[in-house]
């Protein structure tokens, strides 16, 4: 099937945006005129093993939606506080498959188990959500669809409320007295990959970020090339190729910040020659702190391994 825009098309109204000024456009785009410092969370303790505790944290985002994150914090942090992380699944996937009690390959999905548990064990508090537009949020694709179009209207995309609730969990995250909320890092694997990085280009707080298969790489070059039908319409923000694409936003909003991403080299939501786009234009941004920003192209499909999760956890290691 051909992709049905023409090759030549080109935005319109288009629009040059000055460094200084990235960042509050983006945040236009997202419709996100508000990130509250703080969350009003309310904290349940589920159970504790010995070594953590396990949190049911519950919040509310900007459209009155109550929301739940399962929280693991160390019952004796070391010097009273530790880094905290937020583990965001894929749109098929679960809390429950994030914090399984191995860590592990589904045999059936191919996709990891356990990672947001494994991570908890090695030293950071986390905060495992289900974002909007993940299969247990959504009653069904229409039901999804129909509220895009509706929330477009008010320039409330839902890339912005995706990136919102990242947020909304890292300050719940960071208000747990176990946590230091200076030392707050963002990590998901598919739909979370890119909350990852489109809330860590909203918010300059969010020390360090991980995005593993996150639909990162060249929004055009996805609409002519890519698999476009692989996708919701969260992943084609309105308006955003008027500004900017995905590469100016990183160096724009995210550099000089840690930021990693995992691009396997045959990941269907992305081609690979868009990843490359990235690549040429983000690595000036960070070419006094190169050791910063970090793009894996491992052989391979839109597949969190472990490899990538090793990745991911020397990352933090370096920069929470």
């Amino acid at each position: 099937m051909t992709n049905p825009l023409p090759r030549g098309i080109r935005p319109a109204f288009p629009r040059d945006t000055p460094a200084g000024q990235m960042r509050a456009r983006f945040l236009e785009v997202l419709g996100m005129d508000h990130i509250p410092e703080a969350v009003d969370a309310t904290a349940e303790t589920v159970s504790e093993d010995g070594v953590h505790r396990e949190l049911r944290l519950s919040y509310v985002n900007s459209l009155g939606e109550t929301l739940t994150g399962a929280a693991l914090v160390p019952l004796d942090p070391p010097g009273g506080q530790v880094p905290g992380v937020v583990c965001m699944h894929g749109t098929g996937g679960t809390t429950a498959n994030v914090l399984a009690r191995e860590l592990e390959v589904d045999p059936e999905s191919g996709q990891l188990r356990g990672w947001g548990r494994e991570l908890a064990s090695r030293g950071y508090a986390t905060i495992s959500i289900s974002l909007k537009g993940s299969v247990v949020r959504r009653a069904t694709e229409e039901a999804w669809e129909e509220e895009a179009k509706l929330l477009e209207a008010y320039g409330r995309p839902h890339a912005g409320i995706v990136a919102e609730e990242a947020l909304l969990a890292a300050r719940a995250l960071g208000g747990l007295p176990e946590v230091d909320g200076a030392r707050i890092g963002l990590t998901g694997m598919s739909l979370g990959g890119m909350a990852t990085w489109t809330a860590m280009a909203s918010d300059p707080s969010i020390r360090a970020g991980a995005a593993v298969c996150g639909v990162l790489g060249s929004l055009a070059r996805l609409i002519h090339e890519g698999n476009i039908w692989r996708h919701s319409s969260l992943v084609f923000v309105p308006h955003l190729l008027r500004y900017f694409d995905h590469g100016d936003i990183v160096a724009g909003c995210i550099a000089p910040r840690p930021f990693m991403a995992v691009a396997p080299l045959d990941d269907v939501d992305m081609p690979s020659a868009a990843v490359d786009d990235l690549v040429r234009t983000v690595a000036p941004a960070y070419a006094e702190t190169s050791e910063r920003f970090v793009v894996h192209r491992p052989p391979g499909g839109h597949i969190f391994t472990v490899e990538a999760f090793e990745q991911v956890v020397a990352w933090f290691g370096r920069f929470l």
